[in-house]
């Protein structure tokens, strides 16, 4: 963050607005500003060379670069001798009036501290900032030192915040425990916007307040989609005024490229992930997908499990003190979600499965040192049963009609539909005369088409007969649909014969 000095903004009322730096206009700028940092220079020496690269243009800019390498290097005092020895050495032996004493004290003292003259001059102030030697190079790049700068203009900007709102598509988790950490007060609406309450809603408005609610900005930046408005109140001709600032992921060239990491609570979370997610393709499976509302506080799920329009939470509820327990069991209890959540568990917490009889979730199973995945499959496959049977309701309503002299592709007619192709395929097969082969939909006439094609050969053998599965892109299974087998010799297509079942 900078000091509010270094904040240039442009008001146009009901907007206010920071002057964020364009990365390419700019970066010849920043990369003057990490040229002054040169090692073995002294900081005050950097910031003289800083001060000539100023113009009316960038001289907030090139203070407020320089601020925040200052920042980011180590300066480290050099010195023979403390400072204040030599300063207290030499105010003792009082007042100098000539040239000539201030020459001889200066020697008298050097004597005593074994220094010449001139070191005892030049090492009085030492200690002071100025005089610090640069020791270590900023290790940041120009375009990501101006993408700093304009993350601490949005921060500097909200100091003065009466209120901060603002939604993401994900990071929750992180959000909110620094939300909870920096001790913030927060609502969540409908919509799951999140209004963090600035410090003129207080008794009485803080600075540190503002300053705090400011370092949650690189956190709500990280995801793919963020939003941030927020009401600041800043003066204008002395009379203090409301101003609104808006921003969100569209504008996120101008900000440091950071990413949601995906780390996992616990190896317990991390282990059960990567066992779900090998056996199932069709669900997307997200941790800590979202935010759900109970009461005045927020819930994250531990896991969402996704598929087209069908959703569901499950939540781990893992060993803990019997506060935590509490607390979950009253989140549970009172969630609001479009959604069901079903609950993994600890074995060794002192609950039942009738603590969340009033519960809003569907259902409840217990585990001991592994999250059991039997349960959810369980869950997913009924989930998918039940789906297939509402689509074929669907479809025998609606007498679905087809060509039935043409090979129907069961994944294409299921998407036209919306529906699920396992509810095709048993459409087909309850209305039409057929037969299924790699998701294909093969009418009797076909069918008699292909067995009169393989009765005329001369030589019923497997190289024979593929020709003619081939010109209907269809499968070797099909041939004991229609009453063939294949007898293999060997691995030779000319020596497996095909032959016709009585």
């Amino acid at each position: 963050m900078l000091t509010k000095q270094l904040l240039e903004v442009s008001k146009q009322k009901p907007n206010i607005n920071p002057r964020y730096r364009d990365i390419n206009e700019y970066q010849s700028v920043a990369e003057q500003v990490l040229d002054a940092y040169e090692l073995g220079q002294t900081q005050g020496q950097i910031h003289d060379t800083v001060e000539t690269l100023e113009t009316h243009d960038t001289f907030k800019l090139v203070r407020g670069l320089s601020k925040l390498l200052d920042r980011r290097v180590e300066f480290e005092q050099q010195f023979p001798v403390d400072p204040s020895k030599l300063r207290d050495a030499v105010f003792t032996h009082g007042f100098v009036t000539t040239t000539n004493q201030r020459k001889e004290l200066l020697a008298t003292v050097g004597n005593k501290f074994d220094l010449t003259p001139n070191e005892v001059e030049n090492n009085l102030r030492a200690d002071r900032e100025s005089h610090a030697v640069l020791r270590s190079e900023p290790q940041i790049g120009p375009r990501e030192l101006l993408r700093q700068y304009n993350l601490s203009l949005t921060q500097t900007l909200l100091f003065d915040a009466v209120e901060l709102e603002f939604a993401v598509s994900d990071n929750f988790q992180e959000i909110f425990r620094l939300i909870s950490y920096l001790g913030l007060m927060y609502t969540v609406d409908q919509e799951l916007n999140i209004t963090v309450t600035g410090p003129t809603s207080l008794v009485k408005k803080t600075r540190k307040y503002g300053t705090t609610m400011a370092k949650l900005i690189p956190s709500v930046m990280k995801p793919a989609e963020w939003s941030i408005t927020a009401q600041i109140e800043t003066e204008v001709g002395g009379d203090p005024q409301l101003y609104e600032f808006n921003l969100d992921s569209a504008d996120a060239r101008y900000f440091p490229r950071t990413t949601v990491s995906n780390s996992f609570d616990s190896e317990l979370e991390r282990d059960f992930a990567t066992r779900i997610r090998a056996l199932i393709d069709a669900w997307t499976v997200n941790h800590e997908p979202t935010i759900l509302r109970t009461e005045d506080r927020v819930m994250i799920p531990d896991f969402s499990f996704e598929r087209d329009t069908t959703e569901f939470y499950l939540e781990v509820v893992g060993f803990w003190t019997p506060e935590y327990l509490e607390e979950k069991l009253q989140k549970v209890h009172h969630v609001k979600s479009d959604y069901p959540m079903i609950l993994a568990v600890n074995g060794s917490l002192n609950c039942t499965k009738s603590d969340f009889d009033e519960a809003n979730v569907t259902d409840v199973f217990f585990y001991d040192d592994q999250i059991p995945v039997k349960p959810v499959m369980k869950r997913l496959h009924a989930i998918n049963e039940r789906e297939i049977r509402d689509d074929l309701g669907w479809l025998h309503d609606h007498d679905i009609q087809v060509n039935q002299n043409e090979i129907i592709n069961i994944d294409s007619l299921a998407a036209s539909h919306d529906v699920e192709s396992k509810a095709v395929e048993k459409y087909l097969d309850d209305t039409y005369a057929g037969v299924v082969s790699k998701m294909k939909f093969i009418p009797s006439s076909t069918l008699s088409e292909i067995e009169a094609a393989i009765d005329t050969l001369d030589d019923m053998t497997l190289a024979n007969v593929n020709p003619i599965l081939k010109k209907h892109d269809i499968g070797q299974d099909v041939l004991e649909e229609i009453g063939y087998t294949v007898k293999y010799i060997s691995l030779d297509q000319n020596e497996a014969k095909i032959i016709k079942s009585e």
